[in-house]
């Protein structure tokens, strides 16, 4: 027989796991920021969420909103699982199935990174802060699955936002491990 759990250990544990997370992220794009712009912000400390601070507190009074394109693997899934699918039979030269055209499965996904993508930031945009200095939003795409293809049309045609508070929204992308850093807004 399995030993129980108690529900408030593993509360407990997931959250632990994504502060990591949150500070992993924030260092991630520091590095990107900082050598993009010649600048040498760094962590200090998580955010304190009931005092409403943002979720990273840097150097230099900079601070950082974070927030996931998706909540999790499954939605992304959700979005790009069947264009990679598509592809994959695309290749497969022995595939006789008739199936809905690729292209159509690529507009649907890139449509739903899209309205993910300014559903986030109109969230982050109408909570109050409680900072010094400069406020960054990040929305980051670090499960990998999100085609480039589809960030550029974010930038180019996608972006339905209006940013009210953050001096800079930065989109950050993983691709094929490395991650890349897109300037959306800036006040």
């Amino acid at each position: 027989m399995l030993p129980k759990k108690l529900i408030k250990e593993n509360r407990f544990e997931r959250k632990i796991e994504y502060k990591f997370s949150e500070k992993e992220t924030c260092k991630i794009f520091l590095k990107e920021y900082n050598k993009k712009n010649k600048n040498d912000y760094r962590f200090v400390r998580s955010g304190d969420p009931i005092k409403g601070e943002p979720s990273c507190i840097c150097t230099e009074n900079l601070n950082i909103e974070l927030a996931p394109v998706y909540h999790n693997k499954d939605e992304a899934k959700a979005a790009w699982g069947l264009v990679k699918l598509m592809k994959k039979r695309a290749k497969n030269k022995d595939n006789n199935r008739k199936n809905k055209d690729k292209k159509d499965y690529l507009t649907e996904a890139t449509q739903m990174f899209c309205d993910s993508l300014n559903e986030r930031i109109k969230n982050k945009n109408e909570k109050k802060y409680n900072h010094t200095g400069k406020l960054f939003l990040i929305v980051e795409e670090g499960i990998g699955l999100t085609d480039k293809e589809a960030v550029e049309y974010y930038i180019n045609q996608g972006k339905k936002f209006t940013n009210n508070i953050f001096n800079e929204i930065w989109l950050m992308f993983q691709s094929a491990g490395h991650y890349k850093i897109y300037l959306l807004n800036k006040k």
